[in-house]
């Protein structure tokens, strides 16, 4: 044979698909290892890298809107099932509100310094005169517990002699400061109720009012006073207004008013306020 035709066919390139192949099966095992290396470093790490900085599934962006009007960004509210393994200090996530600048800080008067009614009168004395919203709070929450406690009275006496249990109430509040004035407290008189001229059977005491010498009608209860407040409204000096219909409380504010119930020149405003308020016009519609 031709020594250069053997050696032709014996020859095979440095690179070729042979060489490569018998490479391939003499280190398939080092190939295959050197395989999965690369696919972790370039792959599944990045992939972890994605799982660590995006939120659990589900999950948006909220936009909280402070009471001072600026806009706070914090994540939704996490599901159980996350809450245990999340950040314990996500302070970062909602940071405190700045003040606005030139807002001057809250009034100094304590809650004693005001009356029950100042925010029910003027509701908005509070932001006027940057009272703090605890003081607010309180204010209001003592009128509608005095509403709660006394309503069943009051629709009580509507029923049994047609006064609307809003003017009642409303009444009830104004006179005893929602159940805080001395009077009502000391002598269960919540309608700021005088004695009679010929009083008999019945106990007064000195409270100053418009004279240094008013005498005030002392009751047993609470309940006594009311009911001696409808029967004042029944007396011949307030009777018409019974023609009036028991839903129409602003007639019957303006009527007591008119007929001479109290000297505040503001009664039947205010009155109405209170019942507009705490929307004690429900009680009416109640039969």
């Amino acid at each position: 044979m031709n020594y250069s035709l053997a050696h032709s066919r014996q020859y095979r390139a440095p690179y070729s698909l042979d060489n490569i192949s018998d490479y391939i099966n003499r280190n398939w095992f080092r190939a295959l290892t050197i395989g999965l290396g690369v696919y972790i470093l370039f792959f599944k790490d990045i992939s972890i890298q994605f799982n660590l900085n995006s939120a659990p599934s589900g999950l948006a962006e909220q936009v909280i809107i402070s009471p001072e009007g600026a806009e706070v960004y914090q994540p939704a509210a996490l599901p159980a099932s996350y809450q245990d393994n999340a950040p314990r200090n996500v302070s970062h996530l909602a940071p405190p509100v700045k003040e606005k600048k030139g807002q001057k800080g809250w009034d100094s008067r304590k809650a004693n310094d005001f009356s029950n009614l100042t925010f029910v009168l003027s509701p908005d004395y509070a932001r006027r005169h940057n009272i703090h919203p605890d003081i607010v709070r309180e204010k209001v929450d003592n009128c509608r517990r005095y509403v709660e406690e006394y309503a069943p009275i009051a629709l009580k006496e509507m029923e049994d002699y047609g006064i609307p249990a809003s003017i009642t109430l409303a009444q009830g509040l104004l006179e005893s400061n929602a159940g805080h004035s001395r009077l009502s407290r000391e002598s269960n008189n919540h309608f700021g109720i005088k004695c009679r001229r010929k009083c008999r059977g019945c106990t007064c005491r000195n409270y100053t009012d418009d004279d240094i010498y008013d005498m005030f009608r002392v009751f047993d209860s609470p309940g006594e006073s009311y009911r001696e407040h409808s029967t004042l409204l029944t007396s011949a000096r307030y009777k018409h207004l019974l023609q009036l219909r028991k839903t129409d409380y602003k007639k019957w504010a303006h009527g007591l008013k008119k007929a001479g119930y109290a000297t505040d020149k503001r009664y039947a405003e205010k009155l109405i306020k209170i019942i507009e308020f705490l929307n004690l016009g429900r009680y009416d519609r109640m039969n």
